[in-house]
């Protein structure tokens, strides 16, 4: 790791010294928990513990506090039985907190509070463990007790709006998360919870705005991902929405709320697209009618789409610019006219492909890929070369199910893609168990 990047990591940066202080510690708890980058570097660091070159009190107390935070109970409590002082209550009362025993916790952290007299946060930790057992009253006095003493941290916000919310004010309870949020923007808990309740009274964008800074973060992810996808269902975003649910599942498979709301949002892009597909339909079917000959064209341009028995528009959007330009005599500027004439009446070469295409990629994000789930994969993912990368754009080539809609010669046909690109197209899919369609 760059000196840069451990200088930007909590984890790095507390690890680095020798002891751990409570504020570090619960410093190095926000940071894992509500990042998954900082979280795998705990994990790592975790793991080394045995190699580091520590004190053993110190590193007993590192394998309690990170196995804490890391949700990894047992190994914290094993830690626990040879840790003794305050950080022993601190770190044993928040496992039980965390493991529903809320009352046996809140002891333990008001003796890590006294013990701990010189630093505040660890009060709030206190007023944690009295949300989490419903004595909400005494959690905001002892939060108000700490902010006296002069903390001002997103921690203590967080848990006053968690406790204000508890009771029932929800105004009084955003505005806690605001300020959480203003103290440490990474604060993923605090961004879900504002926007659970911005969602609820309406304010959709930025409901969305702040689930989409928890996605990609902790715990909070799962469930931000999933009422992300609520929001963009009902703006008719349906693409967007199962894109969502897909990733819910693929990090826990068995959530219900998600399988549901998938099989929902998948009913939804049906009525959806099948009711743009019919408008769509009808404006196209009256242009692609129009016969080539109510146009003013050069005549070399007339001449050769004659030969090649372009009669109406429609007929012209099947062909591609490789197509055309193929053909003999007809070059650059005839080439040009033709793209003019289309873009005036809202069309263009190749369309009718990419329409299959859209339709082709549609019906895999209905069905979820089940026939193979690498084919919703954005192209991106098989990390082609340059050339490849280009054709792809040519081709409007978005997912791995558009290419294996491709053919050889499909391919072969677009400018500057020849049997190397061709080569490597090919063994991609083949790692994915995936070929491209047989040539016609």
């Amino acid at each position: 790791m760059s000196a840069e990047a451990a200088v930007s990591s909590i984890v790095e940066e507390v690890c680095s010294k020798p002891t751990l202080t409570p504020e570090a510690v619960l410093k190095l708890r926000n940071a894992g928990r509500n990042n998954l980058a900082e979280r795998k570097l705990l994990e790592s660091r975790f793991a080394g513990l045995e190699t580091e070159n520590l004190q053993r009190e110190e590193k007993t107390l590192r394998q309690a506090a990170f196995a804490w935070i890391l949700h990894r109970f047992d190994p914290a409590e094993t830690a626990l039985k040879d840790l003794s002082g305050p950080f022993a209550h601190l770190i044993k009362g928040a496992v039980l907190a965390e493991k529903g025993h809320a009352d046996q916790a809140v002891p333990l952290l008001r003796q890590a509070a006294e013990q701990f007299a010189s630093s505040p946060i660890v009060l709030v930790e206190v007023a944690a463990g009295l949300r989490q057992a419903g004595k909400f009253d005494e959690a905001l006095a002892i939060l108000a007790e700490a902010e006296k003493k002069g903390l001002n941290h997103a921690e203590l916000f967080f848990q006053r709006g968690y406790a204000l919310e508890a009771q029932g004010y929800q105004e009084q309870s955003c505005s806690a998360y605001e300020k959480a949020i203003e103290l440490d923007p990474t604060h993923a808990e605090a961004a879900f919870r504002l926007a659970y309740y911005l969602d609820l009274r309406g304010e959709d964008q930025k409901a969305i705005d702040l689930y989409k800074k928890v996605t990609g973060q902790g715990p909070a992810f799962i469930s931000a991902m999933t009422n992300l996808a609520l929001l963009l269902e009902d703006r008719e975003d349906y693409d967007g929405a199962i894109h969502c649910l897909k990733e819910v599942l693929h990090l826990d498979p068995g959530n219900r709320r998600a399988s549901l709301y998938l099989r929902d949002t998948v009913a939804s892009l049906d009525m959806y697209y099948d009711e743009n597909e019919r408008k769509e339909t009808e404006r196209l079917e009256a242009v692609l009618r129009i016969p080539i000959s109510d146009f003013e064209l050069s005549v070399r341009s007339r001449n050769c789409l004659a030969k090649m028995g372009v009669r109406t528009l429609g007929e012209l959007v099947r062909k591609s610019e490789q197509e055309l330009l193929a053909y003999k005599n007809f070059g650059e500027t005839s080439l040009s006219e033709i793209k003019n004439l289309l873009a005036s009446k809202g069309l263009r070469l190749g369309m009718f492909r990419e329409e299959e295409a859209k339709r082709a990629r549609a019906q895999r994000m209905k069905t979820g890929g089940v026939e193979n789930p690498h084919l919703i994969k954005p192209i991106t993912d098989l990390e082609l070369s340059v050339r490849a990368r280009k054709c792809m754009q040519r081709l409007n080539i978005e997912s791995v199910g558009d290419l294996v809609d491709k053919s050889e010669a499909d391919l072969l046909a677009t400018k500057n893609f020849g049997q190397t690109s061709l080569n490597e197209i090919k063994l991609k899919l083949g790692e994915l168990g995936l070929g491209l369609k047989a040539s016609e």
